[in-house]
């Protein structure tokens, strides 16, 4: 479908307050819209601190134009602010960073486990909780340790959700009733919430798109998620971006725990408490970012606390993470260094050597569940793992049986009692993810 070119003219300056201004990526915006279908965006910039521009270019729906009240889902946008709200709480008194999270909340699929007691909201915060991103990543899709917490880094979107469910049992409060305590009502947000808000219109939803600008079937989430499902304005989730390179209203020793460099994720890029942390760029700035992502999700935050400078960006679609890192490009000096820190991987080293004569043994189609498979394959002499729906990734033998795609993915083939390779697990950060069984 072609996206109809008036739409691209439509854009909406958020606060009145703010002075007319305009930036380069204004002008080839629409251009990188049309490329890469995406109807939607969203672009908030803080200056020395202050909310001093936001826009929302395109349409919400097809059809409908955005607007300043456009309702953005935010994805993984949303742990920040959790964030944010939990080290309120810890500011306080009301929980330690380091307290084992036992004693409050223990979940159904955990049984008695000495990890248990080193789980703490330091580790869930910054990424070393232990748990995968979400439990029906694991084999038996319950909720498991798969490494001691605080000794390494895993993404993990449960560890989030373990921590809010903690907190609500301590305090006997939910997590909303604290962000709009602590945060959103001290400053005057009305169109932020972690939930959809029966009083809000569900005219204002920014609906998302597929990469060949298909509608996904959508809905406001209603079910309470500590990791994602935040629903906002572009201009109230930058209000909380400049409160929170102000100093997030935490004491000065708490705030700067936040951007430290709590586990290391790879060269140069670390994790904070609920941040990506670059602790210094050439130019000696120092970062904390975060991405969402979800299907017709792609939104971006990046701070930058020296400066006190930032840039936050919404879009609606599958390929708008390349449309907001030509925004962020366009406009911070830092913004090429930032993206190829954040992009780069290693590129492993080839230890063992495959003849060609042996490739076909690992060639096939492995089924993950039902619907749900990878292919590997053979170009070249080189082996490649391909994922439906994802780029191919080069597979590089470290053994007979195991390859690495990058520090981050490896791939281990496990011989059946005939010695055939007829199951593949793949492995993130060390951690055993999905296994898949020859169908084919």
């Amino acid at each position: 479908m072609r996206i109809p070119s008036y739409l691209f003219l439509l854009f909406t300056i958020c606060s009145f307050g703010q002075q007319e201004i305009s930036f380069d990526f204004e002008k080839t915006l629409p251009t990188w819209q049309q490329e890469y279908k995406v109807p939607a965006v969203a672009v908030g910039i803080i200056k020395n601190g202050k909310v001093s521009y936001t826009k929302v270019f395109g349409e919400q729906r097809i059809g409908v134009p955005a607007n300043c009240e456009s309702i953005f889902t935010v994805a993984s946008l949303t742990k920040p602010i959790f964030a944010t709200v939990a080290l309120h709480l810890i500011s306080r008194g009301d929980l330690s960073l380091d307290e084992p999270l036992y004693k409050y909340h223990l979940d159904p699929d955990l049984k008695v486990d000495t990890n248990l007691k080193k789980l703490n909201a330091r580790f869930v915060l910054s990424h070393q909780s232990g748990f995968v991103n979400w439990r029906n990543m694991n084999p038996s899709k319950k909720l498991a340790f798969n490494f001691e917490p605080g000794s390494q880094y895993l993404y993990s979107g449960e560890g989030y959700e373990y921590l809010r469910k903690a907190i609500t049992n301590k305090m006997s409060k939910s997590l909303p009733k604290f962000a709009e305590d602590l945060l959103f009502e001290p400053l005057g947000l009305k169109n932020i919430s972690f939930t959809w808000n029966p009083n809000w219109d569900m005219n204002k939803v920014v609906y998302p798109y597929d990469k060949n600008y298909e509608e996904y079937s959508y809905a406001p989430r209603t079910e309470l998620n500590a990791a994602a499902g935040l629903l906002t304005t572009i201009e109230d989730y930058t209000k909380v971006c400049s409160y929170i390179l102000n100093g997030a209203g935490l004491p000065e020793s708490l705030f700067n725990d936040m951007m430290t460099p709590q586990v290391n994720v790879k060269e140069n890029l670390f994790y904070g408490l609920g941040w990506e942390v670059i602790p210094e760029l050439s130019n000696g700035e120092s970062v904390i970012m975060h991405s969402g992502d979800e299907n017709g999700i792609k939104t971006f935050v990046v701070l930058l606390p020296k400066s006190k400078n930032g840039m936050v960006i919404f879009t609606n679609a599958d390929q708008g993470f390349k449309v907001y890192q030509k925004i962020v490009t366009s406009y911070l000096d830092e913004g090429e260094e930032i993206f190829e820190i954040k992009s780069k991987k290693l590129v492993p080293t080839e230890r063992y050597k495959i003849s060609t004569d042996h490739l076909k043994n690992y060639i096939g189609t492995f089924k993950i569940k039902e619907n749900v498979s990878f292919n590997i394959e053979e170009e070249n002499g080189q082996l490649k793992l391909v994922i439906p729906g994802q780029k191919s990734a080069k597979l590089v033998a470290q053994s007979e049986k195991v390859f690495l795609v990058d520090e981050e993915l490896r791939v281990e083939f496990i011989k059946d009692e005939e010695q055939n390779f007829n199951t593949v697990i793949l492995y993130q950060y060390g951690v055993k993810t999905y296994g898949g069984r020859r169908v084919k």
